[in-house]
């Protein structure tokens, strides 16, 4: 009887001091995995934020009369420009859709 209780005790030390290990493995690993979702979504937003930016430069962009010169060639590189206008201000702070997906990350943690 002394056999099975030293066997039982031993397994449950051994259980002990592997249990933490393995716990603080996972923590590890779900908050790496945690913040590389972070990181997605915030890039997500920030993608988001300047296509829609970008898209309310085009439009307001069409709302100017066409004159006389007009050229398709320019339209082209106008939107080179709108999409470049758009990842800059998105960058320097945007509308706030960035910064809605970042608080709503945050809160839904």
């Amino acid at each position: 009887m002394d056999m099975k209780n030293l066997l039982t005790g031993q397994v449950e030390m051994a259980q002990m001091t592997v249990s933490p290990t393995i716990d603080l493995q996972r923590q590890i690993e779900q908050r790496s995995a945690g913040e590389k979702t972070r990181a997605e979504l915030h890039k997500a937003g920030q993608e988001f934020e300047s296509y829609f930016i970008s898209y309310l430069i085009k439009n307001m962009r069409e709302t100017i009369p066409k004159g006389l010169f007009d050229r398709k060639n320019e339209q082209v590189w106008y939107s080179f420009y709108d999409q470049e206008i758009a990842k800059l201000a998105t960058q320097a702070g945007g509308i706030g859709i960035t910064a809605f997906v970042d608080a709503y990350t945050e809160k839904n943690r």
